[in-house]
């Protein structure tokens, strides 16, 4: 199941929360934290966890406490977020956002937006590219695979 998949399962009137992450894991070590995606095109950083619904939370299991990572389906990318390419090449700022929710007239999820820049980076130097619009899950399959859902489908066999 990929990233996409696994927050849509999740949708519904009441926000449930999953162990299992659209991250493969995260390494909490103060300035070293990541969230091990290195396979994403676009390098996420640890401090984008609110932005991608994902909590470290207590949980009780026989009255024990313990923590756990949870991932919940609600993205909220915002303002202000500039996030490089790995590759170093190319970035994009968030210009305005709004975040996912539950929308109960309609009984389903709304995606919320992102209006985003696009840079090329060249010896340190950010020039402005494009400006596009998408929901905040297009933002997130852009952020993992450089393109979002109608550019995926047109470039499939």
């Amino acid at each position: 199941m990929n990233e996409s998949e696994h927050l849509r399962s999740m949708w519904g009137e009441k926000v449930r929360r999953s162990t299992e992450l659209i991250v493969p894991a995260i390494k909490h070590d103060g300035p070293e934290s990541s969230l091990n995606n290195d396979s994403w095109v676009f390098d996420v950083h640890y401090h984008f966890r609110d932005a991608l619904d994902i909590k470290h939370q207590e949980r009780r299991k026989d009255k024990t406490p313990y923590m756990v990572w949870t991932q919940g389906p609600l993205l909220s990318f915002k303002e202000g977020d500039l996030i490089q390419a790995r590759d170093g090449c190319s970035a994009v700022q968030v210009r305005f956002a709004n975040p996912m929710g539950w929308d109960s007239s309609k009984g389903e999820m709304y995606q919320g937006s992102v209006s985003y820049s696009e840079y090329e980076i060249s010896e340190g130097v950010y020039t402005k590219l494009q400006e596009r619009t998408c929901t905040q899950m297009q933002f997130l399959q852009l952020m993992v695979f450089g393109k979002y859902e109608s550019e995926l489908e047109s470039a499939s066999p």
